[in-house]
């Protein structure tokens, strides 16, 4: 317990960034947004659990995040990632570029 006048320093709520089911490049200006927003944030957490389609510029949109987030002493977390999503970046080679969550068993 913080004793009379000292501040108790409460860590900040992670920002949420929720990526829609049909994430291709007409949502790439609302989703660069979103990140933009989320960057500089202590913890950021990606929640890619409904995505049913996405784009390789999507992909590319989320490495640049990533290291973005990583260059400046940030971390992002995988609130939950999509069989599809793991597709594509398994299939483009950015699984560990993206630090994605191995998948669950079923």
């Amino acid at each position: 317990m913080a004793g009379k006048g000292e501040k108790v320093k409460r860590e900040q709520d992670p920002i949420r960034v929720v990526l829609p089911e049909d994430c291709r490049i007409a949502t790439l200006p609302e989703l660069r947004t979103q990140l933009l927003a989320a960057v500089d944030q202590p913890t950021c957490v990606l929640d890619a659990s409904v995505v049913t389609r996405i784009d390789t510029a999507v992909l590319q949109l989320l490495t640049a995040f990533q290291r973005d987030a990583a260059s400046g002493g940030h971390e992002v977390r995988w609130g939950g990632a999509s069989d599809v999503l793991r597709e594509a970046a398994a299939l483009l080679g950015l699984t560990q570029t993206l630090a994605l969550p191995a998948a669950m068993p079923a």
